[in-house]
C-alpha cells in the first residue's frame, strides 16, 4: 500500500506522479535509481525517500545544485521530515509530497467536490481557470490550473498575480510567461496554509489576475475561493512533577491549533486512593492561547504519622469537540504524615504538656487579628470572544471569607463563599471592552483583582439586496445594491465588472449603498464577503439575470436596412406580429438594430415599432460605428453642340 505520492511539475507544463510504496526510494537522472527523471539540472543520484513505518524523510544525497523543500536548501546527508503539501526543488523540476492516510484519526464531514472553472477572454488572450475542488487544512496543499491561450498574431508575455490569501501560503510556477500566436500554456498555482495557529479557518476569496507584461490595463480577473480548514495541536506540561502535600500543581496547557479548544481537566491515579479538586474543570482555549489550571490532590486516607508515602497519578486533559482526543500527563504526590513516626511512643508522656500547648495556641489565635486576604490568580478562560458566548471566570483566593464579582461596576456575584473558585460568565449583553473586577473579603480587610475581557459583536446574516433583480440586455439601466451585514467591519463587493466598468472600492463598512449604471449582456453573480473584528468570514450571492429587449411592427411588416438610413441595401423583414431582439439605436435615435439569424442584423425605423414595457428604446446602447452609406450612381453629363457663327454678307451697291 502507498504511504504517499509525488507530483513532478515540468518547466513546459507537463507533470508525472509517482506513487511511493517501497520503504526506499532513490530519485536521480541515472537509470539505477527508483524514479528516473531525465534532465540534466540534477544530479546522478539527487535525493532518497525513505519510511520508517511512521514518518517518511527525505535526504539529499550530497546533490551539486542542491535540494530546496519549501524554499529552505537542506544540508547533504541529513534526513528532513516530510508530513505532506512540500515543495521541493531540483535544478529545474518542482516536487509536491502528498501524505496519505492509512485510516483517520477522527471523525470528519464528507466533503462535497465541486469543480470551479472560469472562462475569461479578450481580444488578445483568453483565459481559463479550474479552483481548487477541495477545502484544505494547514500543512497540506491543493492547486488552481490556469490555460491561457494567445488568441493574438504576435508573440506576447504575460504576468500572473494572486490576491487574497496571505502571499506565503501561495506559490506560483510560472509567474511569467511568453506565449507564442495561436499557443496554449499552463500555469499551476500552489496554495499551502501554513501550519500555525493564526492561519485562520474559513472561506478566503482569491484572484487571480493575469495582465499583458508591456499592458497593465489589458489584464483578466478570475475569483474564486478556498476554504481553509481547522487544525487540532495541543500541548501539556506540569510545572513540577512532584506534588507535595499543601502543595497546589501547576499544569500548563497550549492549544497550538487553528480552532477553539474546549477541554476538560482532570485527574486519576492507579489504587484510586487520591482525590483531585481542580479549581477550573472545563476550560475553552482560543487558537494560540496559554492557560495555567492549577488544583489541589489529598489522599482519601490520609495517613495521621509514619514516614512519607509517594504515590504516582495521571493528570488528564480531554478534549471536548469532535476528535474527543485525551492527553495525560505523570506525576508524583509525596503525602508527609502530620506526625512523625515516633509520635505514638511520645504521646503518652507529653499529653499533659500537649494540652498545655494546645491551650495557649489556642489563646494566642484568638488575639492574632485577621489576615489579609490575597486573590493568587484571577483568569479567563478567553479574552477576546463573540457576544453571546460564555466565558468561564476562574480564581484562587487565600484568606478570603467571602468573594464578590462585577462587571463593569455592576454586582454579578455576592458573598460567595471561599469554597467558590469559578463562575460562568454569559455574553448576551455585553459589547466592547469590559472591565472584570474580584474583591475578596476576611472582615474589613479586602483584596482586589481585575482583568479585561473583549467581547466583538460577530457577523449576523444581515441584509444584501439588489434591485431590479432582472435588467434588460443591451439597454443602460441602474442598479441599486445595498447591505447592511451586522457585526461586519468590512466587506468587499465583486462581481459587478460585468455590468459596469464603474470603480468599486477595495472595502467598504458594515453598511453600503451603491447606484450603478451600465449595460448588461449576460447573466451575472454579486459577491458580498463581510469580515468581523476578529478575521472571520462570511459570504453572501445574489444572482441578476438578465433579459432581451423586444420588439414587434405597429401594423405592416417592417422593412430592414444594412445601415440606419433608406439609402442602405434592403436585408430583411419583420413580418407583421413577430416579435424581434433589438440590441441598439444609431446615435440619432431614430433606427434600432434587430438581430437576424446567425450573426446578421439589420436597421428598422423605430417609429414603426412597438417595444416592450420592460425598457425604454432610448436607454438602448448606441452604435456609432455604422457601415458608410454607398455611394450615389454617376449620371454623365451632357455637353451641347456649339452653335454656328454666320458669317457678314455684303450687298454691293450698283
Amino acid at each position: 500500500m502507498a504511504y504517499g505520492r509525488l507530483d513532478v511539475f515540468w518547466p513546459d507544463g507537463s507533470f508525472m506522479t509517482f506513487p511511493l510504496v517501497e520503504n526506499n526510494i532513490s530519485v536521480g537522472r541515472s537509470t539505477g535509481n527508483t524514479i528516473v527523471l531525465d534532465t540534466s539540472t540534477i544530479s546522478r543520484y539527487h535525493l532518497s525517500i525513505t519510511h520508517d513505518g511512521e514518518q517518511v524523510y527525505l535526504t539529499d544525497l550530497e546533490s551539486v545544485n542542491g535540494t530546496f523543500v519549501d524554499g529552505v536548501r537542506l544540508n547533504s546527508n541529513q534526513r528532513r521530515p516530510l508530513y505532506g503539501g512540500e515543495e521541493i526543488q531540483i535544478g529545474h523540476l518542482r516536487l509536491i509530497y502528498h501524505h496519505i492516510e492509512e485510516q483517520a484519526t477522527q471523525p470528519v464531514e464528507a466533503v462535497e467536490d465541486v469543480t470551479q472553472r472560469i472562462e475569461l477572454q479578450l481580444p488578445a488572450f483568453r483565459l481559463d481557470v479550474i479552483g481548487p475542488d477541495i477545502p484544505i487544512a494547514p500543512g497540506a496543499h491543493t492547486t488552481a490550473e490556469l490555460s491561457i491561450s494567445n488568441t493574438s498574431d504576435e508573440q506576447h508575455s504575460y504576468v500572473v498575480s494572486v490576491s487574497g490569501m496571505p502571499p506565503e501560503w501561495v506559490r506560483v510556477d510560472r509567474p511569467r510567461l511568453t506565449i507564442d500566436p495561436g499557443e496554449t500554456s499552463q500555469v499551476l498555482i500552489n496554495f499551502r496554509p501554513l501550519r500555525r495557529s493564526d492561519s485562520k479557518p474559513g472561506d478566503y476569496p482569491v484572484t487571480v489576475t493575469v495582465a499583458h507584461a508591456d499592458d497593465v490595463n489589458a489584464k483578466l480577473e478570475a475569483q474564486f475561493k478556498v476554504r481553509v480548514l481547522a487544525f487540532a495541536g495541543f500541548g501539556m506540561a506540569l510545572d513540577a512533577k512532584r506534588i507535595h502535600s499543601g502543595e497546589r500543581f501547576r499544569l500548563h496547557l497550549h492549544n497550538q491549533g487553528s480552532a477553539v479548544l474546549p477541554l476538560t481537566i482532570g485527574g486519576r491515579d492507579r489504587d484510586d486512593k487520591l482525590r483531585f479538586n481542580v479549581l477550573v474543570p472545563q476550560v475553552s482555549l482560543a487558537p494560540g492561547q496559554r492557560l495555567t489550571v492549577q488544583g489541589e490532590i489529598k489522599p482519601k486516607n490520609p495517613a495521621l504519622f509514619g514516614k512519607p508515602r509517594r504515590y504516582l497519578f495521571d493528570l488528564v486533559a480531554r478534549s471536548n469537540d469532535a476528535a474527543r482526543f485525551l492527553v495525560a500527563v505523570r506525576g508524583q504526590f509525596i503525602e508527609k504524615p502530620a506526625l512523625p513516626a515516633w509520635t505514638p511512643f511520645a504521646l503518652v508522656a507529653g499529653l499533659g504538656l500537649l494540652l498545655v500547648a494546645v491551650v495557649m495556641i489556642g489563646l494566642l489565635l484568638a488575639s492574632r487579628p485577621l489576615p489579609e486576604p490575597r486573590i493568587l490568580r484571577f483568569e479567563l478562560s478567553s479574552t477576546l470572544v463573540a457576544r453571546g458566548d460564555t466565558v468561564n471566570l476562574s480564581w484562587a483566593a487565600l484568606d478570603a471569607s467571602t468573594l464578590s464579582l462585577s462587571v463593569n461596576g455592576t454586582p454579578v456575584l455576592e458573598g460567595a463563599g471561599a469554597q467558590t473558585v469559578g463562575v460562568p460568565l454569559k455574553t448576551d449583553n455585553l459589547i466592547g471592552e469590559v472591565s472584570l473586577a474580584l474583591v475578596g473579603t476576611n472582615g474589613e480587610r479586602q483584596a482586589v483583582a481585575t482583568q479585561t475581557l473583549r467581547v466583538y459583536e460577530p457577523l449576523g446574516e444581515g441584509l444584501f439586496t439588489a434591485s431590479p433583480d432582472e435588467l434588460v440586455r443591451y439597454v443602460v439601466q441602474s442598479l441599486d445594491i445595498s447591505w447592511d451585514i451586522p457585526g461586519a467591519v468590512k466587506t468587499r463587493l465583486a462581481g459587478l465588472e460585468a455590468f459596469s466598468n464603474a470603480p468599486v472600492e477595495a472595502g467598504y463598512g458594515q453598511q453600503a449603498t451603491l447606484f450603478v449604471s451600465g449595460i448588461p449582456s449576460q447573466p451575472f453573480t454579486l459577491t458580498l464577503w463581510a469580515e468581523d473584528e476578529v478575521g472571520n468570514m462570511r459570504e453572501q450571492t445574489l444572482n441578476i439575470q438578465v433579459v432581451n429587449p423586444e420588439c414587434a411592427p405597429i401594423q405592416e411588416a417592417v422593412t430592414l436596412y444594412a445601415g440606419p438610413d433608406t439609402r442602405y441595401q434592403v436585408v430583411g423583414t419583420v413580418p407583421a406580429g413577430a416579435s424581434v431582439i433589438v440590441n441598439a439605436q444609431d446615435s440619432s435615435g431614430r433606427w434600432l438594430r434587430v438581430q437576424l439569424p446567425g450573426s446578421l442584423s439589420g436597421w428598422g425605423d423605430r417609429a414603426a415599432f412597438v417595444c416592450a414595457p420592460i425598457f425604454n428604446p432610448d436607454n438602448l446602447y448606441k452604435e456609432v460605428n455604422v457601415p458608410p452609406l454607398p455611394s450615389p450612381t454617376a449620371t454623365p453629363t451632357r455637353t451641347p453642340a456649339p452653335t454656328p457663327t454666320r458669317a457678314p454678307t455684303t450687298t454691293p451697291v450698283g
